[in-house]
């Protein structure tokens, strides 16, 4: 990844998903009756914040194309790395290949943090388990009292 261009690192991915995953979560919402106008409100904001984020991307790496002028490099994008005739047909953008790193990177993490969280929740219920083996058996009498 390149250090110092804002927009294309993993959090900022993470929060324009999110942003733009906020509306669907709501509908969920919306069906149980317990959605209201200032949250929709709250998510209209959220997409204004992430397609800014999204157009500020696009037009920096533009705008670096243009710098580039006739040095513009060929497509540096996954495109290029999966298929040499397809990278040539790809618009050219400088920015393609950060962004699909970070994009993979966040999948890594999210994909760590799923398979942790179902590995802790394996591990609870064992524990749950031996919990009620280990309990003291009650006699007949105490489970009439």
């Amino acid at each position: 990844m390149f250090a110092g261009l804002p927009g294309i690192g993993v959090g900022t991915l993470f929060y324009i998903l999110a942003a733009l995953w906020m509306p669907f979560h709501e509908l969920a919402r919306v069906v149980r009756g317990t959605s209201s106008a200032a949250r929709w409100g709250r998510i209209g904001l959220q997409w204004v914040y992430a397609f800014s984020i999204i157009a500020s991307v696009f037009f920096a790496d533009r705008l670096m194309l243009l710098a580039l002028g006739e040095y513009t490099p060929g497509s540096v994008g996954p495109a290029h790395l999966l298929h040499g005739e397809l990278g040539a047909r790809a618009p050219k953008s400088v920015l393609a290949a950060p962004i699909t790193a970070s994009l993979i990177l966040l999948a890594v993490v999210l994909l760590a943090v799923e398979l942790f969280r179902l590995r802790q929740h394996f591990v609870d219920r064992r524990a749950s388990r031996a919990r009620v083996e280990q309990a003291p058996a009650l006699s007949q009498s105490e489970r009439a009292a």
